[in-house]
């Protein structure tokens, strides 16, 4: 082999090589504003799932996680779960999150202040958007584009996948516990009541539903939160912690779904009367 040809072999070698190392940040977590991320939190450690754009979400269609055993063998049972979106603008009004509840919770109650309480819902929105995602991804302090930072091979993180992984809850400072969590599920303490669902430890069937809210702060001391959608979830679907199932299910708007009630009716209406004239 001439020299030029060693040479040409060795580039090659050595950018293979190269490409490989620089890949290896791939398999960081991908987060992207207006994806839908839910996290499981039990026994200390923490399941996080991008699982998209809450717009691109099938209604219906069953959502199959690997957890690699990071949350042990109850996977997500007995623990709690969240899951948050949001989507610009960032500044102004209006400002627009989606986050889940407990059913016993009613957050439309506390719209337009109509509850006095600290801290202000209205108000909260703004500030749990930002606490949340800011828009913006130089190194701001926001929870869910900071996901995106977290290095492989990181203390007390266990990447699953590029949308996926597992953290401990108290021993790394980027976990939903540490960030926005702080022991009270109020999103850093914007919002006035928990937006974490406890798991129960038996598997309900068909799975435990979670609601999922949107709310909108349209101006000064004005909102608008209204039941985007449900999430099912099967905290432990493979039964032993490997696998977790969640099923988007969509809300329609109540003029959809008044036209849809309608639609049928004058469906049902026409083919009684059809039958009624054949008859």
């Amino acid at each position: 082999m001439d020299l030029k040809r060693s040479r040409w072999v060795l580039g090659l070698a050595v950018g293979i090589a190269s490409s490989l190392v620089c890949a290896r940040p791939g398999l960081a977590f991908t987060y992207n504003t207006g994806d839908l991320v839910t996290v499981f939190v039990n026994g200390g450690n923490e399941f996080i799932a991008d699982l998209g754009p809450l717009s691109s979400l099938t209604s219906g269609s069953p959502i199959v996680l690997s957890t690699s055993s990071s949350l042990g063998g109850s996977g997500g049972l007995g623990g709690i779960v969240t899951a948050f979106a949001t989507q610009p603008p960032f500044s102004g009004t209006p400002r627009t999150i989606w986050f889940t509840t407990d059913p016993s919770i009613n957050p439309p109650s506390f719209d337009n202040n109509a509850k006095i309480t600290h801290p202000t819902y209205t108000a909260g929105i703004q500030g749990a958007q930002t606490s949340l995602d800011t828009g913006s991804t130089g190194g701001s302090p926001d929870f869910l584009q900071n996901l995106n930072g977290i290095t492989v091979g990181g203390t007390g993180v266990i990447f699953v996948g590029t949308s996926t992984l597992g953290l401990s809850a108290n021993n790394n400072a980027s976990s939903y516990t540490n960030q926005i969590g702080l022991g009270t599920n109020t999103i850093n303490n914007n919002l006035p009541f928990s937006t974490a669902a406890t798991l129960a430890t038996t598997v309900p069937s068909g799975g435990q539903v979670v609601d999922l809210w949107e709310a909108v702060n349209t101006a000064l001391g004005k909102s608008t939160t209204t039941l985007y959608g449900t999430l099912d979830v099967n905290g432990n679907s493979a039964g032993d912690g490997s696998q977790i199932t969640i099923t988007f299910n969509l809300i329609p708007e109540p003029g959809t779904a008044l036209l849809l009630g309608m639609g049928l009716a004058g469906v049902a209406w026409t083919g009684g009367r059809r039958r009624r004239v054949i008859g």
